[in-house]
């Protein structure tokens, strides 16, 4: 029923499929905020550290039994594995063909099996990892009925800016000496150097500092930095005050707060938040979106005392062992 085969690099023909079927992917799943594949890691090369792999996952036309229908793109995943054998998986079906079970045959064909000399299907992976953002139905019968664990949650929160249900934003007392700085743009060199500056001291999982570079390569919006005595940057706030439609309300996100461990538990981070909110409301935005760790005790009580709420979950599924957390935006 379906016919697929590795490759490093996608066939043209092939390659223009699978752009269409994300893009239609992206636009049928956007208000419900499932996982999307970016145009860049279907054109995406293996590279130093990274290897690249390509499945462009084909079946008849309407799913069609008479072999003189022509064969077209109906599934997509994408697998980079680091030098130590960590795969990152993302899978995405076209809209016309879920619920069909084109990921369960894919499954089945392709099994789970990570202890294989040359690692899964011979891609070198020796765990496999993917995120499945949004509670989606699909994701939690693949992963049940394939016994597949899930290692790590996010949460997706909101905060009402403006309306029935906004709460007004109170000014925040800084800690002493401390003051804030922009918004600057993401890619000021100034603000470049400053967030590199707190991310070397924040703490942070290498994976997770991973991310966030990866990230902020190919991503814009506006920082705000906090910085303590003799201007050393303490912290700062990374939003983007594009609006977009989220539940027929104008919505901006809020991508990433960060602190020097030095820095937190003295009202710094709420300060960069509120600040971050402002600015939000003043671009139009009616509520503010961001994504958090449940598991960290700090932001989820800084977010409550500012009036967030949660929307949304999201899970880590995993096979085979690996010791490190998995990274997240």
């Amino acid at each position: 029923m379906i016919s697929c085969q590795w490759c490093e690099e996608l066939a043209d023909d092939d390659r223009d499929e699978v752009l269409a079927l994300v893009a239609a992917a992206a636009d049928y799943d956007d208000e419900a905020g499932f996982s999307r594949i970016e145009p860049r890691d279907v054109t995406a090369r293996s590279r130093n550290g990274v290897g690249v792999s390509h499945l462009a996952v084909k079946a008849r036309k309407g799913l069609s039994a008479l072999e003189d229908v022509p064969l077209v793109v109906v599934a997509y995943l994408h697998v980079a594995v680091d030098d130590d054998g960590l795969g990152t998986v993302q899978f995405v079906v076209h809209p016309d063909y879920r619920s069909r079970g084109i990921a369960t045959l894919l499954v089945e064909e392709l099994g789970l099996d990570v202890d294989l000399p040359d690692g899964w299907t011979g891609t070198g992976a020796r765990a496999l990892r993917t995120w499945a953002f949004g509670t989606h139905p699909a994701a939690e019968r693949l992963t049940r009925r394939f016994g597949i664990p899930s290692v790590s949650r996010l949460w997706t929160l909101f905060r009402s800016l403006t309306g029935p249900f906004a709460v007004p934003l109170d000014s925040v007392r800084l800690p002493e000496g401390s003051v804030l700085e922009g918004p600057y743009t993401l890619d000021d060199p100034e603000s470049e150097k400053a967030l590199d500056d707190v991310l070397s001291r924040s703490g942070i999982p290498p994976a997770q500092l991973e991310k966030l570079s990866e990230s902020r390569a190919h991503a814009a919006g506006s920082v705000v930095v906090a910085s303590g005595d003799a201007g050393r940057p303490q912290g700062f706030v990374w939003f983007d005050p594009a609006l977009h439609a989220h539940l027929e309300l104008r919505a901006s996100w809020i991508r990433a707060l960060v602190l020097e461990k030095e820095a937190r538990g003295g009202g710094l981070g709420a300060g960069l938040l509120v600040r971050a909110l402002e600015v939000l409301h003043d671009a139009g935005a009616q509520i503010a979106l961001m994504r958090i760790d449940p598991d960290d005790d700090g932001a989820v009580r800084l977010c409550r005392l500012l009036s967030f709420e949660q929307e949304d979950a999201h899970t880590c599924f995993q096979v085979g062992d690996w010791h490190e957390p998995p990274g997240y935006l």
